[in-house]
């Protein structure tokens, strides 16, 4: 179903403050499909042709949340420098909302036309571990320079849903904060661009993947771990957001959600 691509973090280089849990490498070593899941994350992402030294022909990718998989055709070498921007940060780093990029990105041209100073990130590179430490300084400059800050009470909104795995009702978060579901609901759409129940199954659906292939649940067990409703009703949900199902878990990749 997917192709082989090596995906590292370098936590080194993550910056919370400055709004991004996550710096990754990726190189494909083969042909075929890579299957790329919902996680309630936006990436910016450097595309690049890995053979090559000096790197060159960088192409600027901006990730919008997606509440299901979609697959990216891969060629050896295809190399990829990206930062995971924490949830409530994208305004803050690139200036505009990420509702508007739901289920869809940024590339190349469009991306530059979004925002001009991606150019800067174009320039040759020696390897990818410079291109890894020019991105995470722009994003880092982007966000303190910003006139755009995160609401309040946005990163508590969003721990909430966390915390519960998703298992939360809208109603609860709202009463734990003394708001009204129409806040949260507002709230989670300009931070991450998603509706709160979207977010919620999204988390929900990473806690699951957890428990099968971390813990080594049985389906049932983790259907009732993850707080589904019955086994048929993860299976329902597996297919929706995988394209998989979770009797058979393919060769995907797991990032690491902070909150």
């Amino acid at each position: 179903m997917t192709a082989s691509a090596r995906y590292t973090e370098l936590p080194e280089l993550a910056d919370h403050a400055s709004g991004f849990e996550a710096v990754w490498v990726s190189t494909s070593d083969r042909n075929g499909p890579y299957r790329v899941l919902p996680d309630g994350r936006c990436d910016i992402i450097l595309r690049f042709d890995a053979r090559l030294t000096p790197i060159t022909a960088i192409t600027v990718v901006v990730t919008g949340p997606t509440t299901r998989f979609y697959d990216i055709a891969l060629q050896p070498g295809m190399g990829f420098v990206g930062i995971r921007m924490r949830p409530g940060f994208f305004e803050k780093i690139l200036g505009f909302e990420p509702s508007g990029l739901a289920d869809g990105n940024l590339t190349g041209g469009d991306a530059l036309a979004a925002l001009p100073d991606f150019e800067t990130l174009c320039a040759p590179a020696l390897d990818h571990d410079e291109l890894a430490a020019r991105l995470a300084a722009f994003v880092r400059q982007r966000s303190l320079s910003s006139r755009f800050a995160p609401a309040p009470i946005s990163a508590s909104v969003i721990s909430a849903f966390h915390a519960a795995g998703g298992r939360l009702r809208v109603g609860e978060v709202a009463a734990m904060h003394g708001i009204s579901e129409r806040t949260v609901q507002r709230v989670l759409i300009k931070a991450i661009g998603l509706k709160p129940k979207a977010f919620a199954s999204i988390l929900q659906f990473h806690r699951a993947l957890r428990l099968l292939r971390d813990h080594r649940l049985s389906p049932a067990d983790a259907a009732l771990e993850a707080g589904y409703a019955d086994q048929a009703h993860m299976n329902r949900v597996f297919r929706r957001m995988g394209g998989f199902s979770p009797a058979r878990l393919p060769d995907v990749t797991l990032v690491t959600l902070g909150e």
